[in-house]
């Protein structure tokens, strides 16, 4: 009987280990936040790339300062991006440097209006 228990102990040993091992990272990915009009135009957009570490922000307004903005989900800002919707571009930071699988949280504003989520880094 003594030798089935140690099978049975090293074989639920092995399914945790293989479990840890499987859960372990958490699922990195692209953040998007969309601010609509009243009629469902996307005035304003703010989006985290993962791949190459960027917060960049987009106001399809003119003149109508969009703000994005990202940091730990401890607290703290840790980056913010602004457009005004003069430029045919979007405004993108540099490369952040940021900490692979950490929970972050994101930040939109236009004009009254703002939206939050979180995401992993």
């Amino acid at each position: 009987m003594r030798p089935t228990r140690t099978t049975t102990v090293a074989a639920t040993l092995a399914g945790l280990g293989i479990a840890v091992a499987t859960a372990a990272p958490a699922a990195a990915n692209d953040a998007t936040l969309r601010i609509r009009n009243g009629s469902g135009t996307v005035v304003a957009k703010a989006w985290y790339n993962d791949l190459t570490d960027t917060l960049c922000v987009r106001s399809y307004v003119k003149g109508v300062m969009a703000t994005a903005r990202i940091g730990p989900s401890g607290g703290g800002t840790f980056a913010t991006a602004n457009d005004a919707g003069f430029k045919k571009s979007t405004n993108c930071t540099g490369n952040l440097s940021i900490p692979e699988d950490r929970l972050y949280w994101m930040n939109l504003s236009f004009r009254t209006t703002s939206k939050d989520t979180t995401f992993y880094t």
